[in-house]
């Protein structure tokens, strides 16, 4: 090849490098939980929604949970992740099972996600002090809350004889219940899951039921981010009595170097397709404009923010509450 061809060459390649980051955006990866999950339908359903209507090649990848959510953030392995508000929380500031903050952005903010234990039934458990000399699920690495809100529990019983076995994902425990392999469990789900809803049915596990004064003395042992929530008497088939539990918000969320028009494709097609979105699971319905700029925890991307200003929506307040979370103060 002559130096004019060499030279010419060297241009092409050039050229594409440079084009390789905005060619990218026209593909993206949404990190999501477990195959069978609230997170997962929700992600699926926000993926051909964005597909759809943002007119972005979008697809769901089960990446192991919140926590690994963010970490798949922070290394560039996905454009976009549904993690719970703990994982968002610690990831941002470095906390907790984080050994450095994680650059994160927020998009849109969704659901209620719970965590809480349930039972086997035939186990004996009806309280906590039944636990003691039980095998419990009690740990996942993606989910670091899941242990938060057990030893919370043994903080208000005094429950130490049990033995507290770690799972990797939702239906590895499930069919823990099933196999009678174990007595209980700290599980993540959402109202009406189909996933608890099953084994409910099927009499194989039912709710831990506690008093709201022994839940809100849990909440005293628990991370601020954590609130208190409850599911009404028959909220599931099978549920025989109100259920007071911890719950934590959903956030769909990108990292700064997904590109600001993407990000404002992705939010548009989200706030403004809500219903459509529902017919995926109904908690897709609360990925709304009304929860969207309500009690801000994290800094949002500016493709999520050059949206809110083309509502009208974005205030003096929330920029000021802006600078002062990219602040980390």
């Amino acid at each position: 090849m002559n130096r004019h061809g060499t030279r010419t060459a060297a241009t092409a390649l050039a050229l594409l490098a440079l084009a390789g980051p905005a060619a990218a955006q026209d593909a993206i990866r949404i990190g999501t939980s477990s195959v069978g999950s609230v997170f997962y339908t929700v992600a699926i359903g926000a993926s051909e929604i964005i597909t759809k209507h943002a007119k972005i090649n979008a697809t769901a990848e089960p990446v192991g949970g919140s926590s690994a959510n963010i970490r798949g953030l922070a290394a560039e392995r996905i454009e976009f992740a549904l993690a719970n508000s703990f994982a968002a929380f610690t990831g941002y500031y470095g906390t907790h099972n984080f050994k450095k903050p994680v650059d994160v952005r927020l998009v849109v903010q969704g659901q209620a996600s719970y965590r809480w234990m349930l039972v086997r039934k035939g186990s004996g458990v009806t309280k906590l002090s039944d636990l003691k000399g039980k095998t419990i699920v009690a740990k996942r690495r993606a989910l670091p809350e899941i242990e938060l809100v057990w030893k919370a529990m043994q903080k208000i019983s005094g429950v130490t004889d049990v033995k507290a076995v770690a799972t990797t994902n939702s239906p590895q425990a499930y069919k823990a219940f099933r196999a009678g392999s174990i007595a209980a469990g700290v599980m993540p789900f959402s109202r009406r899951a189909a996933a608890v809803a099953k084994p409910m049915q099927d009499g194989v596990i039912d709710f831990l039921y506690l008093s709201k004064a022994d839940r809100d003395a849990m909440l005293e042992h628990l991370p601020p981010m954590m609130w208190a929530g409850k599911f009404p008497k028959g909220t599931y088939k099978g549920q025989s009595k109100d259920v007071h539990l911890v719950g934590l918000n959903t956030y769909f969320l990108t990292r700064p170097g997904v590109s600001d028009d993407t990000v404002y494709r992705v939010a548009k097609a989200i706030l403004e397709n809500t219903e459509e979105f529902g017919t995926y699971h109904k908690a897709a319905l609360q990925w709304n404009l009304d929860r969207a700029l309500k009690n801000v925890p994290l800094p949002f991307h500016d493709g999520a923010i050059a949206y809110f200003k083309e509502k009208g929506l974005w205030t003096a307040a929330l920029e000021a509450n802006q600078q002062k979370l990219l602040a980390r103060k």
